[in-house]
């Protein structure tokens, strides 16, 4: 799916998106080949874990930068996209992120991040039982915890404009069967009533958000 979005949807909100590009903790080789692809563009990246990521002589540069806690090393206006995955849940702090991603974006510059959804119906049940810690089943902690219609009202409310909210990584409905009276039943739990609109939120494990920075917006 990220490729499709890399492909289609990204081409039409700007037709110069890859001419400047910083990649957070992103280094997928389908998307760095899409990069290079224009000769003139220029990839930067960024790493809080990984000193040697894969693929690292294809950036032009790499920083080892923990986001949220260091301010980011670039001017003003200097890149076209961001694109990673979890930019927002992995920050240190969420208003010093918003604010760095906004200045160093031009523009109309687009952002993109694929982040977990809180309200996935297994991350609740590990709610339920008190095992919070172990929330999110991944192998780093979370700092901070989205839905898809909080972060999107975060960052429309940040000088940001989001063009696309979609689900990224959805369970099967068989796995998450729902009962003709809204009710889903696993094990000792009961969730319910559902909506459909609620039910669909729950299979969703992980969201994608794309925004563009707004003309001249401010991030105070």
């Amino acid at each position: 799916m990220m490729k499709t979005i890399l492909n289609d949807e990204l081409i039409k909100l700007l037709p110069n998106i890859f001419c400047k590009v910083l990649a957070v903790n992103y280094f997928d080789q389908s998307f760095i080949q899409k990069v290079k692809q224009n000769r003139d563009a220029v990839l930067v990246g960024i790493t809080d874990e990984d000193p040697h990521p894969p693929d690292e002589n294809n950036f032009d540069s790499l920083h080892h930068i923990r986001i949220g806690k260091d301010k980011l090393p670039f001017d003003n206006h200097s890149f076209t996209l961001i694109l990673g995955e979890n930019i927002f849940s992995d920050c240190f702090s969420l208003a010093q992120t918003i604010n760095e991603l906004h200045r160093v974006l031009i523009d109309d510059g687009v952002l993109i991040t694929v982040e977990p959804n809180i309200q996935y119906y297994r991350h609740v049940l590990k709610l339920l039982q008190g095992k919070w810690d172990a929330t999110l089943e991944e192998g780093k902690d979370k700092l901070h915890f989205f839905t898809p219609a909080s972060l999107g009202a975060l960052l429309n409310n940040s000088s940001f404009n989001v063009r696309v909210i979609s689900p990224f990584e959805t369970d099967s409905e068989n796995s998450f069967p729902i009962e003709t009276n809204g009710f889903v039943h696993i094990n000792k739990y009961h969730i319910g009533p559902l909506t459909p609109e609620e039910y669909n939120l729950f299979i969703i494990k992980r969201f994608l958000v794309v925004a563009s920075k707004i003309n001249g917006g401010h991030v105070q």
